[in-house]
């Protein structure tokens, strides 16, 4: 194996944190080689709230990858994801004169750049420029416009912002668990890349992301991405309400959410009673199951919910007619497509990491596409389909990343 092919993904989730270790091979292909997998402790709704509790989940995490693949780690590819991160359309153009000239990929850069200028705000943090299309001459839409001929080159871009705090805290403290961060990338975008087909795109498709603390949704077209957005709401807020509902300790709510917990009241066939220990008591009860499930149905309705209201008022709602891809850890709830379909009226289906090989035993669930996500999203970008303007470190595990964050680091 070559090391300077490996890339590490970091998902550090309110939940989970997952370490993963890819290989890419001459082709292109990607293998997964390396899996690290720790509980999250010290995060709420996708926010620290304990620094060392989530450096030590970090180092868990990174450590198993490192021993399962027999690759010292370094540096990481990390996420950014929660109700922090926000997006923009923007467009600019650049003007050549009369005469035309061979479209190059520095002026695609200096294009991005006249766009990354008109944001940047002392608050915030750009993490993606990501081209959605380009025209050539006011009348030539073209995806790739290099080694075209143009007198004027419009683009228009997605981007990604996050909080400069949030961000700031998020890369220190994965560097004070013993890694640099050599790039971000947000958790809807790469969430895409690894469970979203070019079929769906061309019809429009929305990708939902339950994860333990927040819910990050994207809406990607024909164009690349539309829409991306996240709420500070996930299945960790089904624990809660399942614990005060019932009054007992979240611990034994999350055992019986995973153990009982199904989508919708129209699926339950077989009501049971449920044995729990209320809270500072030994002595058990009984709930019912239909009352646990009406419980996790309507918090699952309300997320759901949200973001259809969130993208109707946006005026981006009609566009989805490619379906509805959800993720993360939530979506192995039962017949929550069923849940999903009665919401929002488009077919669903549950999104799985796809385009790696490798422990497949372990990670083919949803909960894992963020991780795998990113290397896909990495591997895409070196042929220059993202503008990453991320400030990239040294690292040793990948040469040729580091000589294509290089190229572009120049250029800006």
């Amino acid at each position: 194996m070559k090391t300077n092919n490996v890339i590490v993904a970091l998902d550090v989730g309110t939940s989970k944190t997952v370490a993963l270790v890819g290989d890419i091979d001459e082709l292109g292909d990607l293998t997964i080689i390396g899996y690290g997998e720790a509980q999250t402790k010290g995060i709420d709704k996708g926010l620290i709230s304990n620094p060392n509790d989530v450096i030590r989940s970090i180092k868990e995490a990174v450590i198993q990858a490192s021993n399962s693949s027999g690759v010292k780690i370094s540096s990481v590819i990390a996420n950014l994801g929660g109700p922090h991160i926000e997006f923009r359309n923007e467009a600019d153009f650049l003007s050549f004169g009369t005469t035309q000239k061979d479209i190059t990929d520095f002026d695609i850069s200096t294009l991005s750049q006249k766009v990354k200028e008109k944001i940047e705000e002392d608050n915030l943090k750009l993490i993606h420029i990501i081209p959605k299309r380009f025209i050539l001459d006011d009348e030539n839409e073209v995806v790739e416009p290099v080694n075209c001929l143009a007198s004027k080159l419009e683009g228009e871009f997605h981007l990604i912002l996050t909080k400069l705090n949030t961000y700031s805290n998020l890369k220190r403290v994965i560097e004070m668990a013993g890694v640099k961060v050599a790039d971000f990338v947000a958790n809807p975008i790469a969430s895409t890349y690894s469970t979203i087909f070019d079929e769906e795109k061309e019809m429009g498709v929305l990708l939902i992301d339950i994860g333990g603390g927040t819910t990050d949704y994207t809406v990607v077209g024909p164009n690349n991405f539309e829409y991306t957005k996240a709420l500070p709401v996930g299945g960790n807020n089904i624990t809660l309400d399942i614990s005060h509902r019932f009054k007992i300790p979240r611990k034994d709510a999350e055992k019986i959410k995973i153990e009982y917990g199904i989508a919708t009241l129209e699926a339950l066939e077989n009501e049971q009673e449920i044995e729990v220990y209320p809270i500072g008591s030994d002595q058990p009860i009984y709930i019912s199951h239909y009352e646990l499930v009406d419980t996790i149905e309507a918090r699952l309705e309300q997320i759901l919910t949200l973001v259809r209201e969130d993208l109707e008022r946006a005026q981006i709602f009609e566009k989805i007619n490619g379906g509805i891809v959800l993720t993360g850890g939530v979506a192995n709830t039962p017949h929550i497509k069923d849940l999903a379909y009665n919401i929002f009226k488009r077919d669903v289906r549950i999104g799985k990491p796809t385009k790696y090989k490798g422990f497949s035993d372990k990670i083919n669930a949803p909960q894992y596409v963020t991780a795998v996500g990113i290397m896909l999203f990495k591997k895409d970008s070196f042929r220059h389909k993202e503008l990453d303007i991320a400030e990239p470190q040294n690292n040793d595990f990948s040469g040729f990343i580091k000589r294509i964050l290089d190229k572009i680091k120049s250029i800006f």
